[in-house]
């Protein structure tokens, strides 16, 4: 059974029905319940002198057709149940209920169930109410050529939209008629899936496609596609698509496209499919990508081009209140805008070294080279064992810096540091990069190296790793040495004592038996018992180079 966010089979229509008109402006819905699930603008006085336009069908293709009841669209919208016409009842009950002295245009897909109930509710609301009803069938879909009997699929939207607009504008009803009419004469559909659908509370059905296969010209309730192909690439679905609709349209024909998902395409796929289809197709508007028309769960979309003619364009971009119908826009490629960041530096002609600093880090660089071993020795009782291996990676990087980089200026020293260990893996290469990125941008262009220099700016970097990836002293993170020594350096502390204090402080990470920070969280206090963290390890050890 596949997986719903439901309560009740049978009711699943009249509550969706109900958090829709809950959740939508200048909506309601008739007291029909359980046979009559009408939707209907509660703005709409039938006596106004306008046109209503009413639309429905099965459900399950959500948010056709309930969704686009607002002013400028529809007027009322039937609901039927999953995948089945409404009766002829509740079609009659939408028809009373918004149609005024202006009467009432009626329009269906072309599917023999609604064909009949819409009929015959068309004509009983004539003979039985006085009320003056056109109705209009929509077939739009070209999967199967010359056709006697198209199927009606997403293009229909089209047609609803241009006789929203025709009657919100005041037009009458012959002329709203043949507005729409024109417009469901120019829109073609076409579809292709990868799936069926699921109905609601039924079992997966065994899929009729295989791994590598794909259906085209596939309907909207879940029947099966006009022919079976092999699975292919989103430009040539695209092109295929673009051919099978293009060769019913008179060439050079000024087109507005629309791209509807079918259910379950993430939107990063559709927007990708939208693309594609640009590349073969030339679209003066594009409507969605988006859920216009689904059909359930089903992995596939759907795309209908309407040859624009007389009056069309203006109906086409006619405003409108329905939320579910996204705006048509003219697709264009703007001129892309410059990138902002500066260039990375380029390579130092002439470096100004400094032995004396040079030599210092040289000194912690291989002091963390040496103690590898010890470290992966160490971050094997606790982690993955490669902090040792790390750290060696980093210090080499660091040392292959010295002669390219101005050592003379902490500024250039420090940014360099920054930019080349951010390719360091893993998250301490990012939180090292972060911090001395920091520092650099703390140190004056003109900064020397000195403690009144490099004191504040290291605190401010340590501060800003703490900031940014959430650890706190006693934690068992590099935090627990860098933060104590960093607030020494600030106070004044002499250079062998801020050692001894880091060496101490990375002793101490052995008796901390819990911690819900770090790798070190899904470990139990027998695991973390007596081993020393091993960042702090790393850090005490550069420390202590640094400061000898």
């Amino acid at each position: 059974m596949a997986k719903r966010f439901i309560n009740d089979t049978s009711s699943i229509v009249l509550e969706a029905v109900d958090g829709l008109i809950k959740s939508t402006p200048n909506v309601t819905r008739l007291d029909g319940y359980p046979d009559i699930k009408v939707v209907v603008r509660s703005d709409w006085d039938k006596d106004t002198g306008k046109v209503s336009v009413i639309c429905g069908g099965g459900s399950g293709h959500e948010p056709s057709f309930a969704g686009f009841v607002a002013d400028g669209f529809l007027t009322g919208a039937v609901c039927g149940n999953v995948f089945a016409s409404p009766s002829q009842d509740a079609v009659l009950a939408a028809i009373v209920a918004t149609t005024g002295p202006a009467g009432c245009l009626l329009v269906c897909m072309n599917y023999t169930g609604d064909r009949f109930c819409f009929g015959i509710a068309a004509a009983r609301a004539k003979n039985e109410y006085g009320l003056d009803v056109k109705l209009l069938v929509v077939s739009d879909d070209v999967a199967i050529p010359d056709a006697k009997q198209p199927r009606g699929l997403a293009g229909t939207l089209f047609v609803l939209k241009a006789a929203g607009a025709a009657a919100a504008a005041g037009l009458g009803l012959e002329a709203v008629e043949a507005e729409a009419a024109a417009v469901s004469k120019n829109v073609r559909s076409l579809g292709v899936s990868f799936s069926s659908c699921t109905k609601p509370g039924e079992g997966k059905q065994e899929e009729r496609m295989a791994e590598d296969e794909m259906e085209v010209g596939l309907g909207i309730h879940g029947e099966p596609g006009f022919k079976k192909m092999k699975l292919a690439s989103a430009d040539d679905i695209a092109k295929l698509i673009a051919e099978s609709l293009l060769k019913t349209v008179d060439s050079g024909a000024e087109l507005a496209v629309m791209v509807g998902n079918l259910g379950s395409v993430p939107p990063m796929e559709m927007s990708l499919m939208t693309n594609s289809l640009l590349k073969h197709m030339k679209a003066k508007f594009l409507v969605g990508p988006a859920s216009l028309m689904t059909s359930l769960d089903m992995n596939g979309i759907q795309v209908s081009i309407l040859q624009l003619g007389e009056g069309m364009e203006q109906r086409l971009l006619a405003p409108t209140a329905a939320r579910a119908w996204p705006a048509a826009v003219a697709p264009s490629t703007p001129a892309l805008m410059p990138m902002p960041l500066k260039a990375p530096p380029a390579a130092e002609a002439n470096p100004v070294r400094d032995e004396a600093i040079e030599a210092t880090i040289r000194k912690a660089c291989e002091a963390l080279i040496a103690a590898a071993p010890e470290l992966n020795e160490l971050d094997g009782k606790v982690g993955d064992g490669d902090c040792g291996s790390t750290m060696k990676q980093g210090a080499e990087m660091v040392l292959a810096l010295l002669p390219e980089v101005s050592t003379s200026s902490p500024k250039a020293l420090l940014t360099a540091m920054g930019g080349k260990l951010d390719k360091l893996g893993g998250s301490s290469g990012v939180l090292l990069s972060i911090m001395f990125t920091t520092m650099a941008g703390i140190v004056g262009a003109d900064a020397k190296w000195s403690r009144e220099a490099i004191a504040p700016a290291f605190a401010e970097g340590v501060a800003t790793i703490m900031s940014v990836g959430g650890a706190q002293p006693g934690m068992r993170t590099m935090i627990d040495v860098l933060q104590p020594v960093a607030e020494a350096l600030k106070s004044g502390t002499a250079g062998a004592e801020v050692a001894k204090l880091a060496q101490e402080k990375a002793d101490a990470t052995a008796q901390i038996k819990a911690t819900n920070f770090g790798r070190s969280q899904y470990l139990n206090e027998e695991s973390l018992a007596g081993f020393k963290d091993p960042g702090c390890v790393a850090a005490a050890t550069v420390v202590a180079a640094l400061a000898c």
